[in-house]
């Protein structure tokens, strides 16, 4: 297979050529306001390729049945458009990984009995009858192969099961969503994720009003990942290179409390894999251990761009096989702490609960945000009175998790690569317009 691109190198006056093959095939179920919507099975496939032309990159894609010759021929043409290549694609390698494809039945009939199961068991849970539940199942098989004219070869096989719930409900003077979802790479339970939808349906039901002032804030997992987010992107190269991440010069030192420890383990959950797109061994990496920044993460490109003197990391990855590789962590591990969720919500005298926020936790790199909340709840006295209106909160996100107060002792994925637990934060103003 290789000899082929290492012919098809010559024959074109290619240095280097890289091929990428997707094929996905999806099969999902869904319910949108206690009704069956749809029943849906997609198959998509594509290849793409990048090649080194006269020291500059080059890159085409195409989808479906696309002739090979002529997207190799556009991604030779297209590289005068294109910057100039710093890096020599990896050899020397041969892996195909399969990992565990566990048995799926009859995918339809198990989604479409599973889904009116769940919205029974709901029923009986929730105290309301004008709530409308959507959910949705989905089964994706896929498989990728990467290969160059350097004698590299890699190949994945993966099964990923997916489902989502929300909860909505309008009422004269109130609206109430509430969503969640979860990703693994065996049979789900289902349940689980249910309860958890639930029990914060129902905490939703009272009202709360709280104050306007500087108070602990516990971000729930789902919401926290928003927080590690801008960590994952003060940790890249890319943004270290350009000098625009605030840890660009603190290898070394300490830039958040002791209680965080950032880990990429490509071993580890569903995403597991051995290496990345551009077919470089993904690295066990110890990003920050106790508050001090230990490693930054790069693809090939940024590695030969820094002043650092590194290689890559493993980590070019595309976000769709039309894109270039760029710098992204897989399965990042925040080491959690002692305390349960509830033991935490229990030492809380006076806080906020935030488990969705309007748009997420969007912020630059800078750290400073301010967002309304869109879902959370006024902690006192170690309850959960009720669900607060209109409030916001603002502050630093480096500055909150330069004061953690407490990190849970479980930690979720739910639909990203991101394993976090709960934390309890110092440093925001909330400010309530109730």
């Amino acid at each position: 297979m290789n000899n082929d691109l290492k012919t098809l190198a010559k024959k074109l006056g290619l240095a280097e050529i890289e091929r990428f093959k997707q094929e996905v095939s999806s099969y999902n179920t869904s319910f949108v306001a206690d009704k069956l919507k749809q029943t849906e099975v997609t198959h998509n496939s594509g290849i793409a390729f990048r090649v080194i032309n006269n020291g500059r990159f080059g890159f085409a894609s195409g989808y479906g049945l696309c002739n090979e010759e002529a997207t190799l021929a556009k991604a030779k043409d297209l590289s005068k458009f294109y910057p100039k290549s710093l890096v020599q694609f990896p050899s020397g390698i041969t892996v195909s990984e399969s990992h565990e494809m566990f048995d799926v039945g009859d995918v339809f009939s198990d989604f479409k009995l599973k889904g009116y199961e769940l919205m029974d068991y709901i029923r009986t849970r929730i105290n309301s009858n004008s709530v409308l539940i959507d959910l949705s199942f989905d089964l994706t098989d896929s498989k990728e192969i990467i290969e160059n004219s350097n004698n590299l070869y890699y190949s994945t096989i993966k099964r990923l099961n997916s489902f989502s719930i929300n909860l909505r409900e309008t009422l004269e003077n109130d609206f109430i969503e509430i969503f969640s979802a979860v990703t693994e790479n065996k049979k789900l339970d289902f349940v689980e994720c249910v309860d958890e939808v639930i029990r914060l349906f129902n905490h939703s039901k009272k009202h709360a009003e709280i104050k306007s002032t500087h108070m602990p804030v516990l971000f729930s997992s789902r919401a926290a990942k928003e927080l590690i987010s801008l960590v994952e992107l003060a940790l890249s190269g890319k943004q270290v290179n350009q000098s625009s991440s605030p840890w660009s010069d603190s290898l070394g030192k300490k830039v958040l409390d002791s209680k965080i420890s950032l880990t990429q383990d490509p071993s580890y959950g569903c995403m597991a894999r051995s290496i990345d797109d551009e077919g470089v061994p993904v690295q066990l990496l110890h990003l920050i251990s106790n508050g001090v920044l230990e490693n930054f993460y790069y693809d090939l490109q940024t590695a030969a761009k820094s002043s650092l003197n590194v290689s890559s990391t493993g980590n070019g990855f595309k976000s769709s096989l039309s894109a270039l590789p760029e710098p992204e962590l897989l399965n990042v591990i925040v080491k959690p702490g002692t305390k349960t969720l509830d033991e935490i919500i229990k030492s809380i005298d006076y806080g906020l609960y935030v488990d969705q926020t309007i748009g997420g936790l969007s912020s630059n790199i800078s750290g400073d945000i301010a967002v309304n909340v869109d879902l959370g709840f006024l902690i006192e006295k170690g309850e959960i009175v009720g669900r607060v209106k209109n409030t916001m909160i603002s502050g630093n996100v480096y500055n909150a998790l330069s004061n953690v107060i407490e990190l849970s002792s479980s930690i979720k994925e739910y639909w990203s690569s991101v394993y976090n637990p709960d934390m309890l934060l110092d440093g925001f103003i909330v400010t309530s317009d109730d």
